[in-house]
């Protein structure tokens, strides 16, 4: 059979539970996406996107006929240009994704970079110098973008602009992590496939958290990162013995408030584009 073009996207706000999403819908039996990649970075990379379809289709030689046929990529919701490259070769597409309160994103990426060895800042110190930083290019903002990743409103409205709003199927990372089963039940309503055995799946199933950690060396993590997708045994072998276990300090008060009031206004587009009450991502947190 020949291989076809995906009709359904994951993605979301990265550290927001995209790869739990992703390994919940690749259990569904009538599911596909490419075993040996988790994350297909086609519309959103340009040395990816510059291949061209042939490639990206071959990615998936593999199906045997599953009606659902998907990738994933957290910076699909990110980037502007995907919401139109894909429109322009899978109009009918529908999308899955996944968002977490924009201030807890911020912190839990600023980590993920620290253990990545890119982070040599602190969060304050970070969260100042981003507007100069998302200037330096795609990489750049692919790793420092933290609170530029939380404008959930402004990159919806991109996909709200290329496809009908019945294509797109929203969930928090609240939702995941006190209800998975519900998560699975209306994402199977949503794509038109069987639940009642997919649920009773899912609620038997203990989802992988990505552990708090950090690099001993952040040369060496920086060196493997660049090659991580190609030599995926390398990065586990370096994450093996170069990453120790840590607990991450709390936020600073100062600090979540500054967040608060500058994700504030998004926060509320978004709750009128997608219908759900989000005040509990406007509130104090304390911190334990």
């Amino acid at each position: 059979m020949t291989p076809p073009l995906p009709n359904v996207f994951v993605g979301g706000a990265q550290k927001s539970g995209t790869t739990t999403l992703h390994h919940l819908l690749a259990s569904h039996p009538q599911a596909f996406t490419p075993a040996d990649r988790q994350e297909i970075h086609f519309f959103d990379l340009e040395e990816s996107y510059r291949r061209g379809l042939d490639w990206y289709r071959s990615l998936f030689d593999n199906w045997s006929g599953e009606p659902i046929v998907f990738q994933t990529s957290p910076l699909y919701i990110y980037r502007p240009e995907v919401p139109g490259r894909i429109a322009a070769v899978c109009p009918g597409a529908r999308f899955l994704f996944i968002l977490r309160n924009p201030v807890e994103r911020a912190y839990s990426h600023y980590w993920h970079e620290v253990r990545a060895g890119s982070e040599r800042l602190s969060f304050e110190e970070a969260l100042s110098r981003e507007p100069e930083r998302l200037e330096r290019g795609p990489a750049a903002r692919r790793r420092f973008s933290y609170v530029d990743r939380g404008r959930y409103a402004t990159q919806l409205t991109r996909y709200f602009d290329h496809f009908p709003r019945e294509q797109i199927h929203i969930h928090l990372t609240e939702d995941l992590g006190t209800d998975p089963a519900g998560v699975a039940r209306s994402t199977a309503g949503f794509l038109g496939v069987p639940d009642e055995a997919w649920v009773a799946k899912v609620r038997e199933t203990t989802w992988h958290r990505n552990p708090a950690q950090v690099p001993r060396l952040r040369w060496l993590q920086r060196l493997v990162y660049p090659v991580r997708q190609h030599l995926p045994w390398l990065q586990y072998l370096v994450n093996a013995v170069n990453l120790k276990d840590v607990r991450y300090p709390p936020m600073a008060p100062r600090t979540r408030a500054r967040l608060r009031r500058e994700l504030n206004d998004e926060i509320e587009s978004l709750e009128r584009l997608i219908g759900r009450n989000l005040a509990a991502w406007r509130e104090e947190r304390k911190e334990s």
